[in-house]
C-alpha cells in the first residue's frame, strides 16, 4: 500500500463519525456513555449475526468487540464487515473506503490542511465570483424563481461564480484547484463574524453527484451552524439543514410581525456535531449561543419519518445544553425549501416540544403515514 493509501486509511478512521455512519445506514444501535467515553451499542454484529446488543464499539475510535464471539473491531473493519465484505478479501477494501469517504464528503468533512489559509472575509478567498445582487441591482432568476430576493441575497452575502477556480494545497504539498463555474456561492461564517469555509450550489441541475460542493483545504462545515454568527442575542432560532432551506426560513420568518426576531440556522444535515476536545463542534456553539441569550430552538428538518427521528436525537442534545428544543412537522415529503412561507410558519407555530414520551410516540407510529 502507498503513503497516500495508509494517509487515507489513517484519516478515513479518525474523521469519520461513526454514529452519524450508523443513522445514514439505518443500523440499529443505541448511545451512550462508557468508561473511557462515548460508546455505540449495536444490535447486530456482523460477524456471528448475534442480535441481542453484545456489540459495543467506542464512538471516537470505533474499537470494540462483539461478547458473544468475541470478534475485535475497530470503526473501518466493522464497516467493512457490515456491508457484507471479507475481511481477507484485499480487492473489497477498496469498495469500503470508498464508500467510507463519501460519508466524509456528507459530512462535511475535507482533508486536512497543512497551510495556513486566510479567515478574513476577502473577495480574493472566494473563487473568481460576483456579489448578489450586482451593484446595479440585478439578481440570478434562479433565485429569484426560489424566491430569493435581491435583499435577502444580500443579508446572505451570497455571489454567483461564472467561472472560477478554488486553488488548494494536497497533502503531498503540491497545488490543485476545484471548478466552482455556475454556482452560488454561499460563505460560511464562525459566531464571530469570522469567515471560515464555503459552498457552490449548482445552478444548471446538470451536476447530479455534486449539487453542492466543498473547498478542499477549508474546514469541514460540520462543525459550524449557517448564519450562526446572527444568533447573536437572539432568543429563538429555527434551525433547518441546508442554505437554501435556511433562505426559506428566513424569508417565512420575516413574513409575520410576530416571528421576526426568530433567527433562521443551518445544520448542514441531520445531525448535529459534538463531543470534540477542542470544543470545535455544533454543540459547543450552541453551548455559547445558550450563554448569549439563546433559550429556544426549533428543528425543522424535512418532513420525514427518518429526519423526524434524527431531530428528536438533535433535540435531546440541545436539551443538555439547557436550550428548549422543538420539532416542527412539515408535510410528507417537502423541507422548507419546497413549500409556501404560510406552511412553514404553521410547521413554527404547532411545533412540539421534545420529551422522551414524544419521542417514543413517534419512533411507534410514522405520523407523516397518518
Amino acid at each position: 500500500m502507498t503513503m497516500a493509501g495508509r494517509v487515507d486509511k489513517d484519516e478515513l478512521t479518525e474523521q469519520l463519525d461513526l454514529e452519524y455512519w450508523f443513522d445514514r445506514e439505518s443500523l440499529a444501535h443505541k448511545v451512550s456513555r462508557g468508561a473511557s467515553g462515548m460508546q455505540i451499542n449495536a444490535k447486530d454484529c456482523p460477524k456471528c449475526g448475534d442480535a441481542r446488543w453484545r456489540v459495543y464499539l467506542n464512538a471516537d475510535t470505533g474499537l470494540g468487540n462483539c461478547f458473544v464471539c468475541n470478534e475485535g473491531f475497530n470503526k473501518l473493519k466493522f464497516i467493512h464487515m457490515a456491508l457484507g465484505h471479507d475481511p481477507d478479501d484485499r480487492k473489497s477494501w477498496r469498495l469500503t473506503f470508498d464508500h467510507a469517504k463519501e460519508c466524509l464528503v456528507e459530512q462535511g468533512w475535507r482533508p486536512k490542511q497543512r497551510v495556513e489559509v486566510a479567515v478574513e472575509y476577502e473577495t480574493a478567498t472566494l473563487p473568481d465570483s460576483m456579489e448578489l445582487p450586482t451593484k446595479d441591482g440585478r439578481n440570478l432568476k434562479y433565485l429569484e424563481d426560489r424566491g430569493i430576493i435581491g435583499e435577502l441575497a444580500k443579508f446572505f452575502h451570497l455571489r454567483f461564480c461564472i467561472s472560477g477556480k478554488w486553488w488548494f494545497t494536497n497533502e503531498e504539498g503540491g497545488r490543485g484547484f476545484q471548478k466552482f463555474d455556475q454556482r452560488v456561492i454561499i460563505p460560511i461564517y464562525d459566531l464571530d463574524g469570522t469567515f471560515k469555509t464555503f459552498q457552490g450550489r449548482d445552478i444548471t441541475g446538470l451536476v447530479l453527484d455534486k449539487k453542492y460542493l466543498f473547498p478542499k483545504g477549508l474546514p469541514g462545515t460540520g462543525r459550524y451552524l449557517l448564519n450562526g454568527q446572527s444568533v447573536q442575542r437572539a432568543r429563538r432560532a429555527v434551525m433547518g439543514e441546508g442554505g437554501f432551506d435556511v433562505f426559506a426560513l428566513k424569508l417565512a420568518m420575516d413574513g409575520e410581525v410576530a416571528l421576526r426576531d426568530v433567527v433562521p440556522i443551518g445544520s448542514f444535515g441531520k445531525h448535529l456535531s459534538f463531543g470534540s476536545a477542542g470544543g470545535d463542534d455544533q454543540l459547543s456553539r450552541f453551548r455559547t449561543l445558550k450563554k448569549q441569550g439563546l433559550e429556544e430552538v426549533t428543528i425543522m428538518w424535512d418532513g420525514e419519518w427518518k429526519a423526524l427521528l434524527a431531530a428528536c436525537e438533535a433535540a435531546k442534545l440541545l436539551r443538555q445544553v439547557d436550550l428548549v428544543a422543538k420539532i416542527a412537522l412539515l408535510p410528507a415529503g417537502r423541507d422548507p425549501n419546497e413549500v409556501t412561507a404560510d406552511v412553514v410558519r404553521r410547521a413554527f407555530w404547532e411545533a412540539v416540544p421534545y420529551s422522551q414520551s414524544q419521542h417514543i410516540k413517534w419512533m411507534l407510529k410514522d405520523p407523516f403515514k397518518s
